[in-house]
């Protein structure tokens, strides 16, 4: 049998971290075993570095900074304002300039032939992509300043060329903003004198228009509706008042007809017509003079008052005797015999009218009144469509002016606007719009730019790193196996019990079979008893110990069975229990097939205590008793769910001081995951030489996923 290292995954250490954590932490592990690889790409890369920095071509850089100021003596950056837009920065068009064919055909001309070394061999249509190869330019944010940089293999012709190129710069700045300005000026002459004849055209097309349509200077905006509106709205009002008061009119007409015709007394309808023909046109038809009625109006708002001065008497404290309290009620109560008296005759000349001729004098006063409603209500509807239609017309003609008066405003405002553009160009014409101005001259590099012996190193390094790292990757999936102890321990995170040499493969079976039993004091046992002491010290007392493995033939039963052995010997009644129920092995090598046993007792209908009893066999070493797996059921892993189980294994934790059980493959079935939740812990058997290490891996993530 091959070296078979044990381990034991009991409940998950608290606090675990994330899985990308974990990967990482196996990663590190793995380039720490592998660190020469990583000091053996760190040594080539320098090599190259230092190849590369004895053999390549030495270029030196010479720098200068340009600053370039708008006209304007505020000194802020340098924008520009378009017409009607946003104003936006002119420093990223600037420095691309710099590299514009125009630019470095000017500087070719003011180059020398000393200074052409890096054209060596090349055509002269090429020159110019030849300086944009090694030039650079670069705007700070927020600052009117240019950093201009060439790269050439003579420091001093990288000093002249930069020369060159800012000399051309220069020039081509000069050369196109020193007549922009007259330029800019006749434009915006020519648009402002375009301007003001079309603002002559619109006041004077304004004018006329304010005579045709009698303006008289009122606009909408104003307080107020416009007359001719208020006019439309007095009138509409004025018309509902007169068909409401021609609806009255016809009502009462209609109520006093049926009166006649019914009979009724009419005295009441002679009262009742006062609110709707008038209390004086109907008074004065009764025979009561206007001078009565007046007086009686009169007595009405005398008596009114006195009572509000009586009230008030008595709120500032006067009492009901106090002579001017009793002046008042003496006033009230002369103005209340007179209106009792006025009511009276009033009655009295109604009484002394008869029917016959009263109700031909009421039906003519409401046809009067009706008639004179009806005629006033038609010159009302006259006035009020007159004026509508005269307010639609205003309507539609103020728009129109209003219409013209905005384009007479804008054309005012263009014209102010361009006056003030010209103004500003005028100040400045004599002037550049940009000045630029060198800062900083270049000056002749000491050292190389390139190669940097600073830089070839850190990439030297970096690169190192990089492909050492890289290699070890690839190696680690590559090799997909432990490499030691350690590694495993750390990989797994969970420790290493014991080691187990390679034991002597026996041809017989039983007890005779298990080399603790056999040969209880060769070296090989010994980490069986380093197994049990291991267990025995462990956080957790594991007094249920599941058997397992990741893959078929790592030898869990042969561990498993001396293990038990280990246990007897050391006085412990030990219970074996062989519950890989579809490859039974421990079965096998206990000499115990074709018995009953595990299934049994879980697919059996008896006391599972009894049923135990019976189906527990020795083992012949005194101590160890064995639960062969029995006959093979169809449904291993839902037996192994049932809760007789549970039951077996607590009745045999009362009777035994240690139980083993032997289960399939972790990776194979669910079987080990099944147990594992019923006992105390997992132990995984595992070869180095033959278990890949992923396998591993997911067998006891797969355990600590479900908190076994």
């Amino acid at each position: 049998m091959l070296q078979e290292p044990t381990v034991v995954h009991s409940e998950p250490v608290s606090g675990s971290t994330t899985h990308v954590v974990h990967a990482l932490m196996h990663f590190l592990v793995a380039v720490r075993y592998r660190k020469n690889v990583v000091f053996t790409a760190l040594i080539v890369a320098g090599l190259l570095g230092a190849l590369y920095y004895g053999t390549a071509t030495p270029y030196y850089k010479a720098s200068a900074s340009i600053m370039v100021m708008g006209s304007g003596v505020d000194g802020e950056a340098l924008t520009m304002d378009p017409a009607g837009g946003q104003r936006r920065n002119l420093m990223p068009t600037l420095q691309q300039l710099l590299g514009k064919d125009k630019v470095l055909l000017g500087a070719l001309e003011y180059l020398r032939p000393e200074d052409c070394i890096d054209f060596a061999g090349a055509p002269r249509q090429c020159w110019v992509g030849i300086l944009k190869g090694n030039l650079s330019a670069q705007a700070d944010r927020g600052a009117n300043i240019i950093e201009v940089s060439y790269q050439s293999k003579d420091p001093k012709a990288a000093v002249d060329v930069l020369n060159a190129i800012v000399q051309a710069y220069v020039a081509f700045l000069d050369s196109t903003h020193k007549g922009s300005a007259l330029e800019v000026s006749e434009l915006l002459f020519k648009e402002k004198s375009e301007t003001e004849e079309k603002l002559d055209r619109k006041q004077r097309e304004l004018q006329d228009a304010q005579y045709r349509m009698r303006d008289i200077g009122l606009r909408s905006d104003s307080d107020g509706p416009h007359p001719v509106v208020k006019k439309v709205l007095t009138l509409g009002e004025a018309l509902t008042e007169a068909q409401q008061k021609q609806m009255n009119l016809e009502a009462s007409l209609g109520a006093l007809q049926a009166a006649i015709r019914k009979g009724e007394n009419l005295q009441t309808h002679a009262f009742a017509l006062a609110d709707v023909v008038g209390r004086e046109l109907l008074l004065s038809r009764l025979g009561i003079n206007q001078q009565d009625a007046r007086l009686q109006v009169d007595t009405e708002r005398r008596l009114v008052e006195a009572g509000a001065e009586l009230k008030t008497k008595m709120q500032a404290g006067l009492g009901p005797n106090h002579p001017e309290i009793m002046q008042i009620q003496n006033r009230i109560q002369e103005n209340q015999r007179y209106l009792l008296e006025y009511q009276s005759r009033i009655q009295t000349r109604l009484a002394e009218i008869e029917s016959s001729e009263l109700a031909p004098m009421l039906e003519n006063i409401v046809q009067q009144k009706l008639c004179e409603s009806r005629y006033h209500k038609a010159m009302l509807q006259a006035s009020y469509e007159e004026a509508r239609d005269a307010a639609v017309q205003l309507t539609a003609r103020l728009s129109q002016l209003e219409k013209i008066r905005r384009q007479e405003e804008w054309l005012q405002n263009e014209q102010v606007r361009l006056s003030n553009k010209l103004a500003d160009i005028e100040l400045t014409h004599d002037a550049q719009e940009i000045r630029p101005t060198v800062v900083q001259e270049p000056v002749e590099a000491a050292n190389p730019f390139i190669p940097n012996l600073r830089r070839v190193m850190m990439v030297a390094l970096l690169g190192g790193l990089a492909a050492g790292i890289a290699l070890v990757y690839v190696l680690d999936i590559l090799d997909d196996r432990f490499r030691s102890v350690e590694e495993m321990q750390a990989q797994l995170d969970v420790p290493v019990l014991a080691m187990v040499r390679q034991l002597d493969i026996s041809e017989t079976s039983g007890v005779d079979a298990l080399q603790m039993h056999r040969s209880p004091n060769s070296a090989e046992c010994e980490a069986f008893r380093t197994l049990r002491t291991a267990l025995a010290l462990a956080d957790k007392e594991a007094r249920q110990i599941v058997i397992s493995s990741a893959e078929p033939g790592d030898g869990k039963t042969t561990v498993l069975a001396n293990l038990a052995v280990s246990y007897a010997q050391s006085n412990k009644r030990t219970l074996l229990i062989d519950a890989d129920l579809r490859r039974p092995g421990m079965t096998a090598l206990m000499g115990m097939r074709g018995v009953d046993g595990l299934s049994g007792v879980i697919r059996g209908d008896g006391n599972v205590v009894e049923m135990a009893t019976a189906h527990i066999r020795p083992s012949g070493i005194e101590g160890l008793d064995v639960l062969a797996s029995g006959p093979r059921p169809a449904n291993p892993a839902e037996l192994l769910a049932d809760p007789r189980l549970s039951e077996l294994l607590a009745w045999a934790e009362t009777v035994y001081d240690q139980v083993f059980i032997d289960s399939p493959p972790a990776l194979a079935t669910s079987d080990t995951a099944v147990i594992g939740r019923l006992v105390d812990g997992v132990v995984i058997v595992v070869q180095p030489d033959k278990n890949r290490r992923r396998s591993v891996m997911r067998a006891t993530d797969s355990l600590v996923k479900l908190n076994i």
